[in-house]
């Protein structure tokens, strides 16, 4: 009897699990809108391409990024038409306004 007493002691505690966290923010991941590419260039962010920089214009679609700093470039061909360094946080959309020149 002490014995099935003890197996069923163990079992249930084998049983048992520790609690699970899971932290939600609450936020929508950043974005990055694209406003001014000229047609014809490419969007890279950290130096991925991330296609047409055109459909990225806000309406409908915007990039998703992870929040942090990123280097963003707006290509035309071999040539940069925009560079900057930009950090988004969670809930943000960075605007990438392209004037057509290269910034620092």
């Amino acid at each position: 009897m002490k014995r099935l007493m003890i197996l069923i002691a163990v079992a249930a505690l084998a049983a048992c699990s520790l609690p699970s966290t899971t932290v939600r923010t609450g936020l929508p991941p950043p974005t990055m809108i694209v406003t001014g590419a000229p047609p014809g260039s490419v969007l890279l962010v950290d130096g991925l391409d991330m296609g047409s920089a055109a459909q990225y214009s806000g309406n409908p679609k915007v990039l998703a990024v992870l929040e942090g700093t990123h280097q963003v470039e707006v290509r035309l061909g071999a040539n940069v038409v925009y560079r900057e360094k930009a950090f988004v946080s969670s809930g943000q959309s960075h605007t990438v306004a392209v004037a057509g020149a290269v910034s620092p």
